[in-house]
């Protein structure tokens, strides 16, 4: 087979499993105003749930993009998804809390080894528009989300209860998983062609490791208000707009179809422009957005504002992944995304705890509108980045 039909081959098989990891991400989100129902649990309860996943998810991040680039994808990617299903079953089983946020955490540990040591497979097998090729595979994950979105809607409406639904969840991963273990078998070879010595991470430079430090601070600042309002959209829903529960996540799959477009064109935008600039233009962008989802009444216009939203939030992640892509060397591509993946989900795990914090002392709405204010942060570092850039007379992007 040839080297470019190996690469198209091993970009629908991360694209697939893409759309079922994302999948993982989501179950708490969606399912947390029924499993705050059976609980009993407050705000700051629900969104401890999902800082369980998400802080697992983080540390095994860092921990599974180093062992990629030391050893290789293979088995570390197909394993992930054995581990997450089948803790997605115990998840279906327990009976206590302190059950469910330990399975929880296991099922974060599966999801963990999908993206550090997968991007930087996609970007070490093409070197030219890898704008459009992490568009393919973020607009993948957005389709799976409103596929899940989709199917957990509709049994909630049938009536099933959260335990049937993640049941039904843990089998994808598990029949994939095999599947995705074969279709990797080249690009492992591949690798184990390259000499040791390639695989050492080149030695930084001050400036570089300066930009890296202002770029990563600045996706964190971010990462606290898209990870705080993306995960509140059910509970917001049904609690402060008297959704029901099934129909709340109708309204996701909005955030989701918003999701799809933002990757699809900002991968694109990415081969023409600065990463920095489509990044920045999303960050603000989705400060009004947000204070606007809190304000509307009608449902057209929260689902509307719900896809501007999905669009603001996607459209980070192609750019952030090619600047770091064209900044960091390609033998260090999985650490430096395990790092950027794991800062990100540590600094995201809180979010959520402090949305339930301040819905439970200031209200859902007024927490929500909060959620706004680090964008400007992050936003004004951004720009500072810009302008460097743009001084240095380089495009680093």
């Amino acid at each position: 087979m040839s080297e470019r039909n190996v690469s198209a081959n091993i970009l629908r098989s991360v694209s697939l499993g893409h759309a079922l990891t994302d999948m993982y991400w989501l179950i708490f989100p969606i399912l947390l105003p029924l499993i705050k129902k059976e609980f009993s649990l407050s705000y700051t309860q629900a969104g401890l749930l999902i800082t369980a996943f998400t802080v697992t998810t983080g540390l095994g991040s860092f921990i599974s993009g180093y062992l990629g680039d030391r050893f290789g994808q293979r088995i570390l990617l197909s394993g992930g998804f054995l581990i997450a299903s089948l803790a997605l079953i115990l998840c279906a089983n327990t009976s206590f809390y302190w059950q469910l946020l330990l399975a929880s955490l296991l099922v974060g540990a599966g999801a963990s080894t999908f993206h550090p040591s997968t991007i930087a497979l996609l970007m070490n097998l093409f070197s030219e528009r890898r704008g459009r090729i992490l568009g393919t595979f973020m607009l993948s994950g957005w389709i799976g989300a409103a596929v899940m979105l989709t199917g957990v809607s509709y049994l909630a409406g049938r009536m099933l209860s959260w335990r049937q639904i993640v049941f039904i969840l843990a089998w994808p991963g598990l029949i994939f998983a095999p599947f995705f273990f074969r279709s990797l078998r080249f690009p492992i070879r591949k690798r184990e062609s390259h000499p040791q010595t390639k695989l050492e991470s080149a030695h930084l430079s001050r400036d570089t490791l300066f930009l890296l430090i202002i770029f990563f601070a600045a996706n964190l600042i971010l990462t606290i208000s898209f990870y705080g309002v993306y995960n509140f959209i059910p509970t917001f829903m049904v609690h402060a707009k008297d959704i029901s529960v099934g129909k709340a996540g109708y309204f996701y799959i909005f955030a989701a179809m918003g999701g799809m477009i933002g990757s699809f064109f900002s991968g694109r935008l990415v081969d023409r422009f600065s990463s920095l600039l489509v990044i920045l233009m999303a960050t603000v962008i989705a400060i009004p957005v947000i204070l606007l989802l809190t304000l509307a009444t009608n449902p057209i216009n929260l689902a509307l504002l719900l896809i501007l939203f999905g669009i603001c939030y996607s459209s980070v992640f192609p750019p952030q992944n090619v600047y770091l892509a064209n900044l960091v060397s390609s033998y260090a591509l999985g650490k430096t995304y395990g790092l950027i993946q794991c800062l990100s989900i540590l600094v995201g795990a809180a979010a959520p705890g402090i949305m339930g914090f301040l819905a439970d002392n200031l209200g859902l709405i007024s927490a929500l509108q909060l959620g706004a204010v680090p964008l400007l942060l992050a936003g004004a570092l951004f720009i500072y980045l810009r302008t460097r850039d743009s001084l240095a007379g380089t495009k680093l992007v």
